[in-house]
């Protein structure tokens, strides 16, 4: 699949045996890949059973997919989103298409369904990071009073990026579009039903922010809070509510 600005990004496209009644757009998390650590396989197979196709890929400098991490931004994922929407079009013409996302790419996934409604039938959002700016900036002990610190400034012109976890590092662009580009302020222009899973696997995002995201909301839209131990056994659960809520809603 390619992006807007050239980058090839390596994909899976799943289909039903029938021609589908749902087309799915389906985005990893930061540092993960396109199979969201397992999960999104097992995802994309139930949808195919009950008839939804899906698309995933490599976000740009992740798995087999061109490009750095440090080249991200909010923008260049809300571009991403509009390349998946289109070679999902172009494979199943004249559909609208289910946007899910986990972690990272929740808030701009959110964002892209309040300002290009009429492209987003629903909504699913698993664990979202919504507030870039508290997450990147706010937690990180290299910043205080939104200025980054000498040492870290210096570390971060040399390398050109700034390593948040093992798996995944920001550079520039990013660490200053989190300041202005603000997924929390547009929740409420989303029209297409929206469920929002907290707990669908460890996470770092606090379970206030999703509850906080769900009190926002205007279009229908449900919350679901998965507890108890983690390991794997989230996974059922959870795609039992995501498939529900694209297949069953009318």
């Amino acid at each position: 699949m390619r992006t807007h600005d050239g980058l090839r990004l390596a994909a899976t496209l799943v289909a039903p045996e029938s021609a589908p009644c749902h087309a799915v757009l389906m985005l990893h998390g930061e540092g993960a890949t396109r199979e969201q650590n397992g999960f999104y396989p097992r995802l994309a197979a139930e949808l195919a059973e009950r008839g939804a196709a899906s698309l995933r890929f490599d976000l740009p400098g992740h798995g087999e997919s061109e490009g750095n991490h440090e080249e991200l931004s909010l923008s260049s994922l809300l571009n991403t989103i509009s390349s998946g929407l289109t070679h999902l079009r172009e494979n199943f013409p004249g559909m609208l298409g289910t946007l899910i996302a986990t972690g990272l790419t929740g808030g701009v996934a959110a964002g892209y369904a309040a300002r290009k409604g009429p492209e987003v039938d629903r909504l699913v959002l698993f664990n979202p990071l919504i507030d870039y700016k508290e997450h990147f900036v706010d937690a990180q002990p290299a910043w205080t009073g939104d200025f980054l610190d000498e040492l870290a400034g210096r570390a971060l012109l040399a390398d050109g990026r700034m390593r948040l976890s093992p798996t995944f590092a920001v550079g520039r662009a990013m660490l200053n579009e989190v300041f202005w580009l603000q997924p929390r302020g547009v929740l409420d222009v989303i029209a297409a039903p929206t469920l929002i899973v907290h707990g669908a696997g460890p996470t770092d995002v606090p379970l206030e922010s999703s509850r906080a995201a769900a009190d926002v909301l205007t279009c229908p839209h449900r919350l679901v809070e998965i507890s108890g131990p983690q390991g794997g056994y989230w996974q059922a659960p959870v795609i039992r509510a995501a498939t529900d809520w694209i297949i069953d809603r009318s």
